[in-house]
């Protein structure tokens, strides 16, 4: 007896240096060399190790995995499809837009396979935070609930009427299953967000439990009730065994989110349970054999023994000699009984298979140790069950550890031995049951917590994100009505109202992409990126008040957007007599070129020069023009090349009185009166209801004198001009500076320079050529410019139209579309010359065709334009503007000269005051203003007719972006530039002088 007892204590001597010493060799290496920097004190350290060693999870560049950071819903889709073993690439499932591309595979197969939607049709909620019920919903449908499952059960949290109705089945059967669990009060707190450590943490469970878990789901669903069963999770072998934290919590107020559960409950007994120490004694190797006759019964039963017979050590030896028969009948051998003829009566077997500790949370906190109680439940076949009364005294149990902390009922006696916060203590459990005897073990990590902070008023700050997770590109967005909203979060995860916020709460912003402000507020709209690049963002939280001060990451996605409207005026020439003529072919085949490409319905200009309405062999083209008119819409125009170069008043009036005449004789016979050529009767016989869409309602030109353009507008109503310059003589021949860029009513002595008021506004829209590449027209001599113009420059040897192509493509794509008031291109085109030049017809119909895609563009004809301007800016330019930020294309010249040089960047802007342009070179550290034009200086000197050809008329008042680019700026000048700058959102480093 005492040899079995001291045998006894020595077993538990050498199991308690065993569990210390492996205690020793496995968790110091946990803890000193961990996948992650920031996790070990995280409750789900080696799941999340175990998980990144799976490729299941992923920390950031900084080394860390932010386990008390929430995750977002395209997180959580990645792990959850990637621990599922899901993927899909399957172009047929619509794509979200806000679904960053490395989750987009994920977040498609679990939208094909119905586990989660979208919040919208095109918006997944991608950067939204994954709240603990969607998490249940989520792996629930992966288990097979669906929208039509309907479950008898419902889950037994305190909370539970705040689980939302979709919820509700997904949060039971999660419950049954065991994989998430409520606080100490048992509630659940379903909308409360998930941390990534809880998702780990819950994706790891449901990793270990693969299929059987599914089978488990299935047989709760039909039972209704949870009546189902659930065999033994696989494990890894018990060397390799991380030490994971298997509590079902998901939330960050859990039971005991610190505790290690054991396996789950296993269906199947343990295959060699252990024998009870000491074993019981073996039976006698021969029995007696059965008396023919009932023994009498002893009239003295004998008294009991006060000690029952300790068991032998060894079973007895077998006698070598049988014994002698005994005359009498043997009495029956206490040692074992008798067989009962009766059958044994089970009624009082307690069967279980498995047990589990129930450990509270352990709080490092003297005045809650004497209430403490570890206690444990016994599973059957993996369903809880109690000790029936019968069994009560069947069953002992003997708590340990190796800290010596916990008597063996469980209970803490040693509270000195109780380590510091985030300590563990390794405790076991055996519970032996004596019928049918079994004995089973059970053994957890509790991890020591510290004390809990008080509770923390609603309002206190402890989280911070985007009310929204996407941004338009620049050229669909408006910058003065897009804002950084934000959403403040508490401790529990709720939304602090903006009335509960704190006074003096201050934002800050960190965004080294310079596109914002420390306010959030966009300075640089031209640096927001492409389409689906993100911007990362830092915001800094500081509250005296509430003494917190925190930074959040936060990204915002860049998305497409609703682009602006952009026209493309054309004006078509018709030219020539006789052979040398545009033909009706050319005009067919022009206009059906534009309509293949656009569509049918636009509009263009047919500007028709004197010498093709004066010959009435051209009559069957001005028929066709006039059919297109009826047909389409179409303008007609008057074409006049060099007036300001080559005309004074006099001539013009005849030339343009000569245009009208004939133009009526051979298109409009009918009210054809001869000898009337240059009187108002002309014009008065066409503008009628019936022939005034016949009237021509623009000039097409190159150059024209103020005087020109105001006979047209006095005498045939016509009050707009547009042409490659329709405003300057450049150099070399060639027109193209302009000024300014954007649509203006002139002034009526100058038609370069915007009008600035009432009394100086000529009345006629001006539209400057801004297919003219500004970086080329900045030279003086030389071949110096670009136009969309085929045949300008005249690059015989390329037909691929690449220079156009670009040209148009900085217009397209232009970031200050919306602050402009009308976004347009135009072209004048020579389709006479197409025939004569094959190169050029190629250049054009490669532009039309390979014409950037997806972009709103109409085709308007010049006095259509106007129009569309005068509808935005009114009849003055008070609310005119333009900006447009390019680079150079860095294609040569015919000269050889490279006039648009690729590693130049420049913003052009102006208004009706002024014309502003600065240029960067790459590898600069500020820009250069290169220009600055004051439209404002009175007197405007009149634009002189420039009979020579050779001088330049540019309207110069200061530095020239041609003339004198480097002139010195005044104090005025400056401010003005700075305050331009701010309102077109730009807030680079900008030399100044």
């Amino acid at each position: 007896m005492r040899y079995e007892k001291k045998l006894k204590r020595i077993r538990q001597y050498m199991a308690s240096l065993l569990a210390v010493w492996l205690f020793c060799i496995h968790t110091v290496p946990v803890f000193a060399d961990r996948a992650f920097n920031d996790i070990e004190h995280s409750y789900a350290a080696d799941a999340i190790e175990a998980m990144a060693a799976q490729g299941y999870v992923t920390g950031y560049q900084d080394g860390s995995f932010r386990p008390v950071h929430f995750i977002s819903r395209q997180e959580w889709a990645s792990i959850f499809a990637k621990t599922l073993k899901r993927t899909s690439n399957d172009k047929d499932v619509i794509s979200f837009r806000d679904v960053s591309p490395w989750a987009l595979p994920y977040v498609q197969i679990l939208q094909k396979e119905n586990i989660t939607k979208g919040i919208s049709d095109q918006l997944f909620g991608a950067k939204h935070n994954m709240t603990r019920q969607d998490m249940a919903v989520w792996y629930a449908r992966y288990f097979g609930v669906s929208e039509d499952t309907r479950s008898a059960g419902i889950s037994s949290f305190v909370d539970q009427s705040d689980i939302s109705d979709y919820a509700q089945t997904s949060v039971w059967l999660m419950e049954r299953l065991e994989l998430i669990e409520g606080d100490t009060n048992h509630y659940f707190y379903p909308k409360k967000f998930v941390t990534r450590q809880d998702a780990t943490l819950v994706a790891y469970r449901v990793w270990l439990g693969g299929d059987d878990l599914r089978e488990r789901a299935k047989r709760l669903l039909e039972s209704g009730n949870g009546a189902g069963t659930t065999n033994q999770l696989p494990s890894l072998p018990e060397q390799d065994k991380p030490v994971v934290d298997l509590a079902p919590e998901i939330s960050p107020q859990p039971v005991n989110p610190e505790i290690e559960e054991p396996e789950r409950h296993s269906s199947k007994p343990d295959p060699k349970p252990p024998a009870p120490d000491p074993k019981p004694p073996a039976p006698d190797p021969k029995p007696p054999a059965p008396d023919p006759k009932p023994p009498a019964p002893d009239p003295k039963p004998p008294a009991p023994d006060p000690k029952p017979p300790a068991p032998d050590p060894k079973p007895p030896a077998p006698d070598p000699k049988p014994p002698a028969p005994d005359p009498k009948p043997p009495a029956p051998d206490p040692k074992p009984p008798a067989p009962d003829p009766k059958p044994p009566d089970h009624s009082s077997d307690f069967v279980v298979d498995e047990v589990v500790i129930k450990a509270p949370e352990l709080i490092n906190q003297p005045e809650t140790y004497p209430s403490y109680q570890l206690s444990f439940q016994l599973y059957k076949e993996g369903q809880p069950v109690s000790i029936p009364a019968a069994s009560v005294t069947s069953v002992t149990y003997t708590f340990s550890d190796a800290l010596g902390v916990f008597d063996e009922q469980g209970k803490i006696v040693h509270s000195e031995n109780i380590p510091a916060a985030d300590g563990t203590i390794p405790v076991e459990l055996e519970v032996t049951i004596a019928k049918p005897y079994r004995v089973l073990k059970a053994q957890t990590k509790l991890i020591v917590k510290g004390m809990t902070p008080p509770t923390e008023a609603p309002n206190v700050i402890r989280s911070v994100y985007l009310a929204t997770y996407s941004i338009s590109q620049a050229a669909t967005l408006d910058p003065a009505a897009w804002s950084m909203p934000y959403v403040f979060h508490n401790a529990k995860g709720e939304v602090i109202p903006p009335g509960s916020l704190p006074s003096d709460l201050k934002l800050r912003i960190e965004d080294s992409s310079e596109i914002f402000d420390e306010d959030g507020r966009i300075v640089n709209l031209h640096l927001i990126p492409a389409v689906n690049s993100v911007i990362p963002i830092k915001i800094e939280v500081e509250s005296p008040s509430q003494g917190i001060h925190f930074i959040s990451d936060a990204e915002l996605t860049v998305v497409p957007g609703e682009r602006k409207k952009q026209y493309f005026a054309v004006s078509i020439m018709l030219q020539g007599q006789g052979g040398s003529a545009t033909t009706v072919d050319q005009i067919k085949q022009a206009r059906q070129l534009l309509m293949d490409h656009f569509g049918p319905n636009l509009k263009v200009t047919w500007a028709m020069e004197n010498t093709f309405v004066f010959v009435d062999t051209n009559r069957p083209q001005l028929k066709q023009v006039l059919a297109y008119v009826d047909q389409y819409g179409d303008e007609v125009g008057i074409m006049d090349g060099y007036p300001n170069n080559l005309h004074k008043l006099p001539i013009w009036e005849a030339r343009m009185s000569e245009w009208l005449y004939m133009y009526r004789y051979n298109a409009l016979n009918e009210l054809h009166q001869g000898g009337t050529m240059g009187s108002p009767s002309v014009f008065e016989s066409m503008d009628t209801d019936q022939y005034r869409k016949y009237l021509p309602k623009s000039l097409t030109s190159f150059t024209v004198n103020p005087e020109q353009a105001q006979w047209l507008k006095d005498h045939y109503k016509i009050t707009s001009a547009m042409g490659w310059s329709a405003t300057q003589y450049n150099v070399n021949n060639m027109y193209g500076e302009g000024s300014p860029l954007m649509p203006y009513w002139s002034n009526k002595d100058n038609p370069i320079v915007p009008a600035q008021g009432v009394t100086d506004n000529s009345g006629i829209a001006f539209m400057n050529s801004v297919t003219i590449d500004p970086i080329g027209s900045r030279y003086t001599k030389d071949s110096s410019r670009w136009t969309l113009n085929p045949g300008d420059p005249n690059l015989n040897e390329k037909t691929d139209a690449a220079p156009q192509l670009y040209i148009a493509q900085q217009y397209l794509d232009n970031p200050y579309q919306r602050l402009n008031t009308v976004n347009y291109m135009s072209i004048i085109l020579d389709i006479n010359s197409f025939a004569q030049k094959h190169n050029m017809s190629q250049i054009w119909e490669n532009f039309v065709k390979n014409f950037p895609a997806g972009r709103e563009v109409e085709i308007v004809s010049v006095d259509g334009l106007k129009q569309i301007y005068q509808s935005s800016a009114g009849s003055n330019n008070d609310h005119s503007e333009f900006s447009l930020m390019f680079r150079g294309s860095g294609i040569e010249t015919p000269t050889g000269s490279n006039n648009s040089p690729a590693n130049l960047r420049y913003l052009w802007t102006e208004n009706a005051s002024q014309r502003i342009i600065l240029s960067k070179e790459d590898g600069d550290a500020a820009w250069s203003i290169i220009d600055f034009t004051d439209y404002t200086r009175s007197p405007v000197p009149k634009l002189p007719y420039n009979l020579d050809l050779k001088t330049d008329v540019s309207y110069v008042t200061g530095r020239n972006f041609k003339l004198n680019p480097t002139a010195p700026l005044t104090a005025d000048e400056i401010q003005r530039v700075k305050d331009r700058l701010k309102e077109i959102y730009f807030a680079e480093e900008v030399k100044y002088q």
